[in-house]
């Protein structure tokens, strides 16, 4: 699928957006930093394998700030590291901060950052897989729009879901004509060796009462593309998730389609993940159910089970422990 696109056009409109809301003569009035991280480590068993620690979720480390530029204009930084818990290695050897390293300026027309971070696609479909797209343990990330967002041979996939050297804009949430919809967007300024063009994405979200839903598209370094529609309703403590991606290839007449239908049902603040993802092409599959009891706000311990097939069956369990702060 194509889908017309003016770089140059574009990028000038987003900047011109954002930078037209900010008074010549700012002058900073208060800033504020923070340093947060995320810990997840668990013990996993699976067919055929001896039992190792992995994680459950990416485990990161970062510094984000703030300051008030006056106006209704904010400065913006985020910086992130990432790193494997049971070794402290770095998780990917090539890139120190993996996460993301941007700069912006936030406004009432939205935020407009400048670097590194997750594509569009990556940075929301995260919500509807019950364990957060992490691709480990009981994750159905494989089955919910898994698509290599640079495309190109690197040695360690560290801008897999990232794009380097790019613009990234996203709408102000519940303001004006956009109601109850947000805009994700990215456009890439450098185009990296081997590069046929520039990597794009864009992602539209709905929220409203117990009602969320996505529709995004992507394109890689290589023109591979993807389309994908995601949605969730909440009935009460239940909330039902489904998802369908269709990934397109370049170089070939190759097609690939994923379905996912899952839920998470709280009880007593604790939480039931269940889900079921398939590939329909190749027919691989896996189903999955788990648990997550809540020890604080900031603490859980968890319990997975699952079986995949795909050349042949693996069945999995895990527990594990984790922890934000």
């Amino acid at each position: 699928m194509q889908i017309p696109f003016d770089f140059v056009w574009s990028l000038r409109f987003f900047l011109f957006t954002v930078f037209a809301t900010i008074s010549a003569s700012l002058q900073a009035q208060t800033s504020e930093v923070k340093i947060y991280g995320y810990l997840d480590l668990g013990i996993v068993k699976e067919t055929g394998t001896t039992a190792r620690l992995d994680r459950g979720l990416n485990n990161w480390l970062g510094v984000k700030g703030s300051e008030d530029l006056g106006d209704g204009s904010i400065a913006t930084f985020h910086l992130q590291m990432r790193f494997n818990p049971d070794t402290g290695a770095q998780e990917r050897s090539s890139t120190l901060f993996q996460g993301e390293t941007t700069v912006g300026l936030k406004s009432a027309a939205g935020h407009l950052r400048l670097g590194r971070a997750l594509t569009p696609l990556w940075q929301e479909k995260w919500l509807y897989d019950p364990w957060y797209d992490s691709g480990f343990m009981g994750s159905l990330e494989t089955y919910n729009g898994d698509f290599n967002s640079d495309g190109l041979l690197s040695a360690d996939f560290h801008n897999y879901s990232r794009a380097s050297n790019s613009v990234f804009y996203g709408s102000p949430a519940n303001a004006g004509l956009l109601g109850n919809f947000r805009f994700s967007t990215m456009v890439e300024i450098e185009r990296p060796e081997g590069a046929a063009d520039r990597s794009r994405s864009f992602s539209v979200n709905y929220a409203s009462g117990p009602v969320t839903a996505m529709l995004a598209y992507e394109k890689n370094h290589i023109a591979d593309s993807i389309i994908y529609v995601a949605g969730s309703y909440l009935f009460d403590k239940f909330t039902l998730i489904a998802s369908y991606s269709r990934t397109t290839f370049a170089i070939s007449d190759l097609k690939l389609s994923s379905r996912l239908i899952a839920g998470t049902y709280s009880l007593n603040g604790n939480t039931i993940r269940l889900g079921y993802g398939r590939l329909h092409e190749s027919g691989n599959n896996k189903y999955s159910l788990g648990y997550n009891h809540a020890m604080s706000k900031r603490t859980n311990i968890y319990f997975d089970i699952y079986r995949e097939r795909t050349i042949k069956s693996t069945n999995g369990q895990a527990i594990g422990i984790n922890h934000a702060f």
